[in-house]
């Protein structure tokens, strides 16, 4: 014969019934945290803390210089002849062009400048590529202005997607899978640029539109040797140094 026992109230039990020790645990559990005080949401904390993490190195180095196929061809400083050797394009033309700057003391003075562009197809894209020079050297005096005088300052790139049929390779793409996965997390977002820097180079990434994209890259230390030379040739104080050497060669 089976019998039904009732256990505490009116519900019945058969082989074992309800596990209240359980629930009583968790009440109890609940009880002594309303006891102690309200409970504290981590949430917020753990969101920061994620951001952190996720914030901060680079996975791979910014570029120092122009790289072709993940090889660094010619890095930031590299002279003119050097880097026109390594262009595949052996017709490329260097286009020389003057640039003017403005002291803080009012002096304008020549800023010697030169560029080369070349396109390069693979099999994904099309790029024009322009790698931009910069004399320092002409600043110190205007006998230097030879080719070997002029040194890579800033690297641009428009990169324009070909037609890959289904399913077709938009810009977002690839600065979802390549650049965000290979350079990290962007110091900034402007709206328009991603852009990542580090001690040597800027490298900054746009979309133009769904299949075109804009790369620049740019050389902080050739920018300081600029400020440098401007500063020690052109301020008050580097113009009385020049007249202190030159007067040295008058016999009075």
């Amino acid at each position: 014969m089976l019998f039904l026992v009732p256990i505490q109230g009116s519900e019945w039990q058969m082989f074992g019934g309800r596990n209240t020790s359980a629930e009583n645990e968790v009440l109890s559990d609940a009880e002594t945290d309303d006891q102690d005080g309200p409970s504290i949401d981590n949430s917020s904390a753990d969101v920061s803390l994620r951001k952190n993490i996720e914030s901060v190195v680079h996975v791979k180095r910014i570029p120092a210089g122009w790289v072709f196929r993940d090889e660094l061809l010619a890095p930031w400083e590299s002279n003119l002849p050097a880097v026109l050797s390594l262009i595949p394009d052996t017709t490329v033309e260097v286009i020389y062009h003057n640039d003017t700057r403005k002291t803080k003391d009012g002096v304008v003075l020549p800023i010697k400048r030169a560029s080369v562009e070349f396109q390069y197809t693979s099999r994904l894209t099309h790029e024009q590529i322009k790698l931009a020079f910069v004399n320092v050297a002409f600043i110190y005096s205007t006998t230097n202005n030879n080719d070997s005088h002029y040194i890579l300052e800033m690297i641009t790139k428009k990169i324009k997607l070909k037609d890959t049929g289904f399913p077709q390779l938009t810009s977002s793409d690839v600065i979802k899978h390549k650049v965000l996965m290979e350079y990290g997390t962007p110091r900034e977002f402007d709206g328009v640029w991603h852009i990542y820097e580090d001690v040597r180079s800027s490298y900054k990434v746009r979309e133009l539109d769904e299949r075109n994209l804009k790369v620049e890259m740019n050389s902080f230390k050739v920018v300081k040797k600029i400020d440098q030379a401007i500063e020690e040739n052109f301020s008050k104080q580097g113009i009385e140094y020049k007249k202190r050497i030159m007067v040295q060669g008058i016999d009075i």
